[in-house]
């Protein structure tokens, strides 16, 4: 089962046909009892050892945990000193187009009829991405507003905190998802007066593969990275689900040539958040890279304690 829903199995132990567990078949001697016994066995209840699955997780109800479920606008729950709005980006493209299209000077609206029917109802985080062959496109958020003038983004300690639970569906079964979480030393917009082990911040120049960022993540779907072994089997499709990334599982991705903490610091540092991203990859062929279109609605994104 996909760590990211909470199934619940119960299986029913049926008896075996003829009759129940310990008892004995009636002995056959003639034609006619074996037509009677035939009637005796149509008259017998039919019993199904299929599993009963309850394939609905259960809804997270922390008030205190919620991070956004886009009942009226994109906007983050207030609490915990957390402020900011979910947001769309794209690799530059000159073909990348979103739809709901992006306004300069106004917030990304949500979808006020569609969310996960499971939990909060209508309402949800809602975009349509085309033609992004860079690298692709995401959405996300900050967790706190910006931390200086000059923009840098503040960070957020989530340390009491063991990952982060969301809802999603897409029109189309989604491949190379990953869930992103940015801190201060991988997030080239971050203020880096806040970097603590005195390291050299990544920047994000394709030019410059060694600087690259390279946000701590899971993979979903991908089985062919071995190092997300719990979520080979979790992937966004076409029906509401809930998916837990479980901070302890990220990794910074072997595949990206960019800046990698060093150890005994290589690991995500989750009293520094500054952001999450959940991003579709672009489609690598070769030397080609094409677009991987997508459609995806998001709800009820919470952290787990």
């Amino acid at each position: 089962m996909k760590p990211s829903q909470s199934l619940v199995v119960l299986a029913i132990a049926g008896a075996g046909a003829g009759g129940c567990p310990g008892s004995s078949s009636p002995v056959v001697s003639d034609a006619a009892t074996l037509k009677d016994q035939a009637a005796l066995t149509d008259l017998a209840p039919v019993v199904d050892n299929t599993p009963i699955v309850d394939a609905t997780p259960s809804c997270i109800t922390i008030t205190a945990d919620k991070i956004a479920d886009f009942t009226t606008d994109n906007s983050l729950y207030p609490a915990d000193g957390r402020s900011g709005a979910f947001y769309v980006y794209g690799d530059g493209s000159t073909l990348g187009q979103f739809v709901p299209a992006l306004v300069t000077g106004q917030t990304y609206p949500i979808d006020t009829t569609t969310g996960n029917p499971h939990c909060s109802g209508p309402g949800s985080f809602h975009t349509k991405a085309t033609n992004w062959a860079v690298w692709g496109a995401a959405l996300g958020t900050n967790f706190v507003p910006v931390a200086n003038d000059a923009g840098g983004k503040g960070t957020y300690d989530a340390s009491k905190y063991k990952g982060v639970s969301f809802w999603a569906m897409a029109t189309t079964p989604l491949t190379g998802v990953q869930v992103s979480f940015p801190v201060e030393y991988t997030d080239a917009a971050a203020d880096h007066t806040l970097n603590i082990l005195s390291v050299q911040p990544c920047v994000y120049a394709p030019a410059n593969p060694a600087s690259n960022c390279s946000p701590f993540l899971v993979k979903l779907g991908d089985t062919t990275d071995s190092d997300f072994p719990a979520y080979q089997n979790m992937q966004i499709n076409t029906v509401w689900s809930r998916f837990d990334i479980m901070f302890a599982d990220t990794l910074q991705d072997r595949y990206n040539q960019g800046f990698h903490l060093p150890a005994p610091s290589d690991h995500i540092d989750t009293a520094h958040l500054t952001s999450m991203a959940i991003q579709v990859n672009a489609i690598y062929q070769g030397d080609k890279v094409l677009a991987n279109n997508f459609e995806i609605w998001v709800d009820d994104v919470y952290f787990i304690e």
